[in-house]
């Protein structure tokens, strides 16, 4: 599997539990679109003293899909979202290695 991994912090003025609900609810709308989407996780922070308030994964079967995700329409929509409802980004391209497999 290939995922595209972000990692998130909330502006400043924002909390982290409105923080959460922006990112739970509409910004995971925008990225369920996505197409050839196979799995998506978002995973946030419990406290909020963390240098991220969360981690999202995007899986995709074939390198492609993800490698194009941004040229789409529906990625730029997402990360225009992500972009200005967030202080600090990272994005990542990835490829899964299972150590452990439960």
């Amino acid at each position: 599997m290939y995922k595209l991994i972000g990692l998130l912090k909330r502006p400043t003025d924002m909390s982290l539990e409105d923080f959460q609900q922006w990112w739970l609810k509409d910004h995971a709308a925008l990225v369920k679109r996505f197409p050839a989407l196979k799995k998506y996780t978002i995973n946030l922070s419990i406290t909020p003293d963390q240098p991220f308030d969360g981690m999202a994964e995007v899986w995709f079967e074939k390198k492609e899909d993800l490698e194009q995700i941004f040229s789409l329409p529906e990625g730029q929509t997402a990360r225009q979202s992500a972009t200005s409802h967030s202080s600090q980004i990272a994005i990542m391209f990835t490829q899964e290695h299972f150590i452990v497999q439960g």
